[in-house]
């Protein structure tokens, strides 16, 4: 998301808490996709095992209306969202927001992709204790146009410490290889 062209910019930090029956959707993904929010997961502790709820500390990004349009979407699905803070951004924040965002990776080009069938990866990502302010997932469905869901996460709240996150994406072949060299030129570990 290109936050210097949304109207009245707002960043905030939301705990949710995604009961059992949504622990296999792309909740956070969709968020991005379909809302245009940039989201950058802060802290997470999810076991699809278990029937404890999924949770999540997100810090989101976008116009106040896409903001809003995310929140009502996670309400709708019964998801706990638990408002923690936001503010109107200024043009310093921007600025700001968009060295923490660099695009490693060109946006897989639609008119390129065959119309093979979807396919799907999983696997195991590190997430460095210096990646922590970095939205690693958002730039997997942003730049790769990937559909991505979070099917297991520590990232706890010490900054201190490293974390992970078990993922399954999904898209075309061309989308998951660009996903796949965009965690690599961010050289982060992978566990197939």
């Amino acid at each position: 998301m290109d936050v210097s062209t949304t109207v009245n910019p707002t960043q905030g930090c939301i705990e949710i808490r995604v009961p059992e029956k949504y622990h296999r959707q792309p909740i956070v993904s969709r968020l991005i996709s379909r809302y245009g929010l940039s989201v950058n997961i802060a802290a997470a502790a999810f076991e699809i095992e278990t029937k404890k709820d999924a949770w999540f500390n997100l810090e989101i990004e976008g116009s106040s209306q896409q903001v809003e349009s995310g929140i009502t979407y996670l309400r709708g699905l019964s998801v706990k969202v638990e408002q923690l803070n936001f503010q109107t951004l200024t043009q310093q924040n921007i600025k700001d927001l968009q060295i923490l965002c660099p695009n490693y990776v060109k946006k897989v080009d639609e008119r390129n992709i065959t119309q093979d069938q979807t396919t799907r990866a999983k696997f195991k990502v590190s997430i460095p204790k210096n990646y922590r302010s970095f939205p690693i997932i958002a730039g997997l469905v942003t730049y790769c146009g990937l559909t991505v869901n979070i099917t297991g996460a520590l990232l706890d709240t010490n900054t201190e410490n490293d974390g992970w996150f078990n993922l399954e994406i999904c898209g075309h072949h061309e989308q998951i290889v660009s996903g796949l060299r965009y965690l690599k030129q961010l050289d982060l570990q992978i566990w197939l």
